[in-house]
């Protein structure tokens, strides 16, 4: 199985989080970039990277924060199973404080990011009722503690959906290793 890891808003295809599913998983089927600023570019290339590996093996999306908004909607589209962990379930409201010029907290890189690209955001945002149809293969795993996102606020938004809420913990997410032994529990898991 390949795991796709889809990164936050300023973050970068590298870090903890990568870290762990490698060792879970297997480096070799563990596939990270560092995605384009741009939303509509980074979606064009995820889905260009899953229409090129979804018919050879099964394959899991991960996402956090903007990334998980990118799986939900690419779990959406694709019919894959998506594990997402304090996700933005309303991305171009939770960015549109974030016009204007931008650095990377992983890469320094210094960037743009504009009301076209909040006003974008707008097509990847699958409504609720639509994502009933992949209740079974979607998973959400938040920090109480996250402050950036209310992650209360988005349970009840996911109430009925497999959603595990950890005391604790924020917006990075502090708990990857209990997150991969749920994984690992769960053998109703359905992988695309």
């Amino acid at each position: 199985m390949k795991v796709i890891y889809i990164h936050g808003f300023n973050s970068a295809g590298y870090g903890d989080k990568v870290n762990k599913l490698k060792e879970h998983f297997g480096m070799e089927n563990v596939i990270s970039i560092n995605l384009p600023y741009k939303p509509e570019k980074a979606i064009s290339q995820l889905e260009f990277i899953i229409r090129n590996i979804k018919n050879e093996e099964p394959l899991l999306l991960v996402g956090t924060s903007l990334g998980g908004a990118y799986t939900i909607y690419l779990s959406y589209k694709f019919d894959l199973p998506g594990v997402v962990i304090n996700p933005s379930i309303r991305p171009s409201e939770d960015l549109k404080d974030q016009v204007g010029k931008q650095t990377n907290y992983k890469t320094d890189e210094v960037y743009e990011f504009t009301r076209e690209d909040v006003e974008w955001l707008k097509k990847i945002e699958i409504p609720l009722e639509e994502l009933q149809k992949i209740k079974d293969r979607l998973y959400i795993y938040l920090d109480e503690d996250d402050e950036l996102l209310d992650s209360k606020a988005t349970a009840r938004y996911f109430e009925g959906f497999y959603v595990r809420l950890f005391p604790g913990g924020d917006h990075r997410f502090q708990h990857m290793d209990e997150l991969l032994e749920d994984l690992k529990k769960k053998r109703e898991v359905r992988y695309g």
